[in-house]
């Protein structure tokens, strides 16, 4: 079939390409404290993040006394790094939350951030549905403060 004399797979590398290009604009999120000393802080706050890339990109989160916080994600890359948040997962979204929710999903990220102060902030993300709208996570800095991650994209 053609339509203005372009043939349908045209159609479908500019169809690819245009929303390929909307992937690429960075997604926001947040950083939450959930225990340590900046849950301790009355009010609150949560912290604004961004997130880049597709298959892979940075985060970038700015906390109090750190900073600009920033690293790598894949989906592709080892996962293999020297920490683990499953009892976080399960202190910030409830008991046995890592089992039946994030451990061995597919759609998974390990990284660490490295802040301008010289800390480093472990990050965990997970979307156990592969949809929009279904990324959260966890993090830990070396102060103590554990964070819960909503990704809004």
């Amino acid at each position: 079939m053609r339509s203005f004399g372009i043939q349908p797979a045209t159609w479908g590398a500019i169809l690819a390409t245009v929303l390929g290009g909307c992937a690429l604009l960075p997604v926001t999120g947040s950083f939450s404290p959930v225990r340590g000393p900046l849950a301790d802080l009355k009010p609150t706050a949560s912290y604004p993040a961004q997130m880049s890339g597709v298959l892979s990109g940075e985060i970038r989160v700015s906390l109090p006394g750190d900073g600009t916080c920033a690293g790598p994600w894949s989906l592709r890359g080892s996962q293999q790094q020297s920490f683990d948040l499953a009892a976080d997962w399960d202190q910030v979204f409830g008991e046995s939350y890592y089992t039946a929710h994030v451990l061995g999903v597919r759609e998974f990220v390990r990284t660490t951030l490295n802040c301008t102060a010289g800390s480093v902030v472990h990050t965990e993300l997970s979307n156990e549905k592969n949809k929009r709208g279904n990324t959260w996570g966890v993090a830990e800095d070396d102060h103590g403060n554990l964070f819960k991650i909503s990704v809004y994209n």
